[in-house]
């Protein structure tokens, strides 16, 4: 359980110079990303497999007869996959255990801020069937939005071309990045950090529109200007709750050092 909430977590791996890490285990993550920066090698990720999710089920099954397995976009990654062959295996291992799976189409804090919210309502005494409808909920109303420091870590990890990292070195673009609907889609390129936090934050405050909201302010190696945003987000949003947290290795591995951000969703009229 984590803190206390009816939460398991099947870790990633991370790999780097031979070695086989669980994502925040092992291998600090001021130890990552100095590897980043200064390793000729960048380390690399591969997501749960089913015998780590089998296991989270094992341990789940101890304390209920109904599991909700909530994944990061299946387009991201092949831990819906994992979860998926796992699932099939413990039907047989646990046959009066109900595994509901759900590819969440998101990643990051806003998967974080989902399962957060489901595992307190599941410690509240919420039906699995009202869980779900939360879930669901949210998985159309959460949102990560985030700058770069640089394309160079996500041109080494392949996902975007040569041209690409160059033009965005010469140009000093930090451009800022949408997740939804399981993607990952460039929204502007403004040319300072300043403007991209300028930009997240009207962004946020354009869909919160005064309601009601939670919001995780995240950051990779970046702890001054993720205060900055969370200062500038209480300032100006005024969430009911906000949390600052630093990204773990498996997804710094993607973005590189210098990534600032937040995710963010209205909260429910029951909430």
């Amino acid at each position: 359980m984590v803190h206390g909430l009816p939460l398991l977590v099947a870790p990633f791996e991370v790999h780097h110079d031979g070695q086989v890490y669980a994502d925040g285990e092992g291998l600090s993550r001021d130890e990552f990303y100095r590897l980043m920066r200064t390793s000729s090698a960048l380390p690399t990720t591969s997501a749960p497999t089913p015998a780590a999710f089998l296991k989270a089920f094992q341990a789940a099954a101890q304390y209920s007869d109904e599991i909700i397995c909530l994944t990061l976009s299946s387009e991201l990654s092949a831990a819906f996959r994992a979860a998926l062959l796992a699932k099939e295996e413990a039907s047989q291992l646990f046959p009066g255990v109900t595994i509901h799976l759900v590819d969440t189409r998101t990643a990051g804090p806003a998967e974080g801020l989902v399962a957060l919210e489901a595992s307190r309502r599941a410690a509240g005494g919420a039906s699995t069937a009202e869980v779900l409808a939360t879930v669901e909920g949210l998985l159309q109303s959460v949102y990560l939005l985030a700058y770069l420091e640089t394309l160079h870590y996500v041109w080494r990890s392949g996902r975007v071309p040569r041209v690409a990292m160059w033009l965005g070195r010469l140009l000093n673009v930090k451009p800022v990045l949408e997740l939804t609907g399981g993607r990952i889609s460039m929204l502007e390129r403004p040319r300072t950090q300043r403007r991209a936090m300028d930009r997240i934050v009207a962004l946020v405050r354009q869909r919160v529109r005064d309601k009601p909201c939670r919001i995780t302010v995240m950051h990779a190696d970046a702890p001054s200007e993720a205060a900055d945003l969370a200062d500038r987000v209480r300032r100006e949003i005024a969430p009911v709750e906000l949390f600052i947290t630093e990204f773990t290795p498996v997804i710094g591995a993607h973005t590189g050092p210098g990534l600032v951000g937040c995710a963010f969703h209205v909260l429910a009229p029951d909430a």
